[in-house]
């Protein structure tokens, strides 16, 4: 269905049953961009409106996710969300799931190459995402601090199962290109890992502008403080769809059976070998 209004958002044509079995004539379809407590910020198409949740959605606590494609008033509340694909969510502290982007096709685990790099929680990372569903990348960014970040790469991905690991750098470019790459027009990828790590930093590069916020890493620990407020659905330039997250430094699948993901080999240091 490209010229639906929501074709350059990710529309899917089997949507259309799903908004239909709604049974309101008066909605429109809808992606969320961003959610905030009570309302998220959504687009039909031609430019985002805060868009209050219906009382019925709160008393159900069928809160959308950023991603996600809803049944709305035209410039009004939400009334219904539609079925999800590509699902990222973890397992909050309560034991209930937290779901953090609906209607992923991509998952980018950034990580950089500096003393907090952690092999085992990027398994983690890909546990979530091997839930999902969803293809995933390892992004080893600040890769121009790393003696030989090609190798590194390769020793991560060895460790994971079918996960590939591109060492990027936006300082000279390493790997940007390749990014791109893997954000083709329509398609939507999530970005996802700790504070600190260049999230925000890759994303302004992507975009060519500065537009989200940027923090420096702690000097003592090489660890990071949170820029992003928000999970934010950001169009890119080409026609690309990336999803901003907040620094996560917990993170597990939401039950207990999930996919493994292999580990790297108990001790291992890939920065070191």
């Amino acid at each position: 269905m490209a010229d639906h209004p929501l074709a350059w958002l990710g529309w899917r044509a089997e949507l259309q049953t799903d908004l239909e079995a709604l049974a309101d004539p008066a909605l429109v379809a809808a992606r969320v961009i961003a959610v905030d407590r009570g309302s998220v910020l959504a687009d039909a198409g031609d430019g985002p409106w805060i868009a209050p949740l219906a009382g019925r959605l709160r008393q159900a606590g069928a809160t959308p996710a950023t991603g996600d494609f809803v049944g709305v008033i035209p410039g009004g509340p939400v009334r219904g969300v539609l079925p999800r694909r590509g699902v990222i969510a973890r397992r909050r502290d309560d034991g209930n799931p937290q779901v953090l982007a609906a209607n992923v096709d991509l998952a980018l685990i950034a990580t950089s190459l500096n003393r907090d790099l952690n092999p085992r929680r990027i398994a983690r990372f890909a546990a979530v995402t091997a839930r999902g569903d969803v293809d995933t990348v390892v992004l080893l960014t600040k890769a121009d601090l790393a003696e030989d970040a090609a190798a590194v790469a390769e020793r991560i991905a060895a460790g994971l199962d079918g996960i590939d690991a591109i060492p990027v750098s936006v300082r000279d470019g390493t790997g940007v290109d390749a990014v791109r790459a893997l954000l083709s027009p329509g398609r939507t990828g999530v970005l996802l890992g700790t504070s600190g790590v260049g999230k925000s930093t890759l994303v302004n590069t992507l975009l060519g502008e500065e537009r989200q916020a940027t923090l420096p890493i702690r000097a003592d620990d090489d660890r990071g403080r949170h820029a992003t407020a928000r999970r934010e659905l950001i169009t890119l330039p080409g026609g690309a769809l990336l999803i901003d997250t907040p620094g996560l430094r917990a993170v597990a699948p939401t039950e207990d059976d999930d996919p493994e993901v292999p580990l790297l080999k108990e001790g291992s240091d890939p920065l070191s070998q």
